[in-house]
């Protein structure tokens, strides 16, 4: 019953390298359009049904959506559709090459106008050019909203860019499929609108994951264990990156160690644990398996640190 699950999910934090070469993903050199926020998956499923010859890419950071969209994938049976669980901003700067996408649509997201919601917004100057740096030439970035104050604010923010031409807000357009909220809003009378954009030129931007995907690690022959306790609390901010150590774990009866660590660059938040253990005459202070986190620069660099702090010289 559940054969469906998994199957149409990418799993990034499991790739070997990136960007992630989607043309040998799919087996096919078909054009790329990735949907931001795809909810129960209605849009996604029915454009990938009506035009086949393009490839689709959904990101949603809901557990519940993913499940939804991928029974209709298989219902329809449909193998031009991958979906990825995870932050749209670090997915789409990371997992795309450069001029890679021919369009990026978001229909009906959440404006998270309240100041305590900031870091929840899509739409800032970065994924700005994000979205300049990984759709073609040409190639076209399509909002759907029910305010218009949004959207205004999202076309002014293309505008002040320069890497699109923007065309004027549409209002109550209508699309060849609608999505579950496109429906509700109609019912209950609310106005819709549409922004487009088209890219123009491209600006460069700072990527975390590039090439292979190596797992970070440090060896050392002389650790001295006591100082892990002092290192509990600390937190080290190098650029953009943060990391603070937040617990320590032993085991009862291997001499071995666990640290629970939680990472920030840039706004992108990762939780995960750093073991130290023992391999022949030495000791491996490395990342541990028991969550699957992606290497950005405050995850390497929580590594070298405490395999830094708890080496001693002999």
């Amino acid at each position: 019953m559940n054969s469906f699950l998994g199957k149409y999910q990418v799993y990034p934090n499991k790739i070997d390298e990136y960007p992630i070469l989607w043309n040998k993903f799919f087996s096919n050199d078909k054009k790329l359009v990735v949907e931001i926020g795809f909810g129960g998956g209605e849009f996604l499923v029915e454009l990938a049904k009506a035009k086949q010859d393009f490839n689709y890419i959904g990101i949603e950071n809901s557990l519940t959506s993913c499940h939804k969209i991928q029974k209709k994938i298989y219902r329809n049976n449909l193998d031009n559709v991958r979906i990825i669980f995870e932050d749209a901003k670090f997915a789409l700067r990371e997992f795309f090459e450069d001029d890679s996408v021919n369009k990026v649509i978001v229909n009906f997201p959440c404006p998270w106008p309240k100041r305590k919601h900031k870091k929840r917004r899509l739409f800032d100057d970065n994924f700005i050019k994000t979205l300049s740096c990984v759709l073609e030439k040409g190639g076209e970035f399509i909002l759907t909203t029910d305010v218009l104050r949004y959207a205004t604010q999202v076309k002014f923010d293309f505008e002040s860019d320069g890497s699109f031409k923007t065309s004027e807000i549409v209002e109550d357009f209508q699309l060849p499929f609608k999505t579950k909220y496109q429906n509700k809003w109609e019912k209950e009378g609310r106005k819709k609108y549409l922004f487009k954009a088209v890219k123009s030129n491209r600006k460069e931007i700072k990527r975390f994951l590039r090439g292979a995907n190596n797992l970070p690690h440090k060896k050392i022959s002389n650790p001295d264990f006591t100082k892990l306790k002092t290192l509990v609390g600390l937190k080290s901010t190098l650029d953009n990156s943060t990391f603070i150590i937040k617990d320590l774990y032993t085991k009862v009866n291997n001499p071995e160690y666990l640290l629970k660590v939680f990472s920030d660059d840039e706004g992108f938040e990762q939780s995960y644990f750093i073991s130290i253990v023992k391999t022949n005459n030495e000791w491996l202070v490395k990342l541990d398996d028991i969550i699957k986190v992606y290497r950005t620069p405050a995850v390497k660099e929580s590594v070298q640190f405490i395999a830094q702090e708890i080496e001693t010289d002999v």
